[in-house]
């Protein structure tokens, strides 16, 4: 087995911090606002999910069979990683430290990295419930994986973050609707509920049409509802982590308002929260967390 210290972690999460800053906007605002520990948990986590998500999401134009030779490589990488076998990725390096500090379960990684390569053979989705089983491995492994990192109270709290992973991913695929199809031909809108609403051919051509604006109103209620039942867990978790974790709530939350005040047309162009915007829905949150500590 390969040693590795507390030091090497420190000198390995710089790239996954990187990685962050660059890609998760939202994420790495709140991220700022767990204390150091799990701060620098999280950047490796967030390296740990971007990779494989960018080997998929960036590979345009590359046969299918090569991609996943790809995300197969970073699959047998990071098992090897995590047996204790070392790898040259500083970022499975740390993801692994992270994994065994925290006690993570190892199947919540497996589930995240199939639901990665079930982005190579699936492009639509019939039913809300089949895009559900599909986010519970690209989103809710998520979740679960933070609440072990930041300590929670029962087991039914994790019930709470799987519910906030799913609403984070909703609002993502309300945003990308129209990237997801023009640069990954992905249509993650349930196929059945489309239809429901009498959409046709409006994510194919960027069309807007009021059978497509009342579909998004009902996406973006759904994706409200699923972020205030998941409320109620943010304060299951274990104080320390509690800020940055309701942060990162109201930001994702807070792109659903810019989809509404584009009037839901995610189809030509995609919705951005900026920094001052960010700083100021912030910090209300910021001044009641301080003033009940």
């Amino acid at each position: 087995m390969i040693s590795y210290s507390k030091e090497d972690f420190e000198r390995d999460v710089i790239l996954a911090k990187k990685l962050q800053k660059q890609h998760g906007t939202s994420y790495y605002f709140a991220t700022a606002f767990f204390p150091r520990e799990i701060r620098d948990a999280t950047y490796a986590l967030y390296g740990f999910f971007r990779i494989p998500d960018e080997i998929v999401d960036t590979a345009q134009g590359t046969d299918n069979e090569d991609i996943k030779k790809l995300l197969t490589a970073f699959q047998t990488d990071w098992k090897n990683c995590y047996k204790g076998k070392g790898s040259e990725n500083p970022v499975l390096r740390a993801a692994s430290y992270v994994f065994h500090t925290y006690k993570i379960p190892f199947d919540l990684s497996k589930d995240f990295l199939d639901a990665m390569m079930q982005d190579t053979e699936k492009t639509t989705y019939t039913s809300y419930e089949e895009l559900e089983h599909y986010m519970y491995g690209s989103a809710c492994t998520v979740g679960l994986i933070m609440s072990y990192v930041i300590g929670f109270k029962r087991p039914h709290t994790l019930e709470y973050a799987k519910k906030l992973g799913i609403a984070m991913q909703l609002t993502n695929f309300l945003r990308d609707i129209g990237e997801d199809y023009a640069h990954r031909g992905r249509v993650y809108m349930p196929q059945e509920e489309l239809k429901r609403f009498g959409v046709t051919d409006e994510i194919e051509t960027s069309r807007m049409s009021p059978e497509f604006v009342a579909f998004m109103k009902f996406q973006v209620s759904r994706a409200r509802r699923l972020y205030r039942e998941s409320d109620p867990g943010i304060g299951e978790l274990h104080r320390r982590g509690q800020l940055a974790v309701r942060l990162a709530s109201l930001l994702y939350e807070r792109i659903l308002t810019k989809i509404e005040e584009a009037q839901y047309n995610t189809l030509r162009s995609r919705v951005r929260t900026q920094l001052p915007e960010k700083i100021r829905v912030s910090v209300p949150i910021m001044i009641n967390h301080l003033y009940n500590s």
